[in-house]
């Protein structure tokens, strides 16, 4: 859906999700604007009620990664979309990778669940 939103309206979309497939889509074929900091969509994905909300962001706010399908089919004319964004996109790998960290640690001071003593869990022995 990324791509059809960035290259219909000729501006950048991001998507975005809780469990980290989140993604920013740049226009396939046209270069960018002179300020395309001024032409940034932001949905995110709402699972349980299955809706597409749009997010608004903070000027200058760190974004997620580019997909992998812009990587692959965009035209050379258009490589310059990247160059623009490369710094906040370099952020969010930073403020993700120090989540993980954290995250890490925290489990590694959790005990972990026995599923063989008696627990609520026993009915998925």
């Amino acid at each position: 859906m990324g791509h059809l939103i960035a290259s219909a309206y000729d501006i950048v979309c991001i998507d975005l999700t809780r469990y980290g497939f989140s993604e920013t889509f740049f226009p396939l074929r046209t270069t960018p604007h002179t300020n395309p900091i001024d032409r940034i969509i932001c949905v995110g994905w709402l699972a349980k009620s299955r809706h597409f909300v749009q997010v608004y962001l903070k000027l200058g706010c760190p974004i997620p990664h580019t997909s992998q399908e812009w990587a692959l089919y965009h035209t050379k004319v258009v490589d310059t979309w990247l160059n623009r964004f490369v710094d906040r996109i370099y952020d969010f790998e930073s403020l993700n990778n120090t989540e993980k960290e954290s995250n890490a640690e925290k489990s590694r001071l959790e005990p972990p669940i026995d599923l063989a003593g008696d627990s609520p869990f026993d009915v998925f022995i």
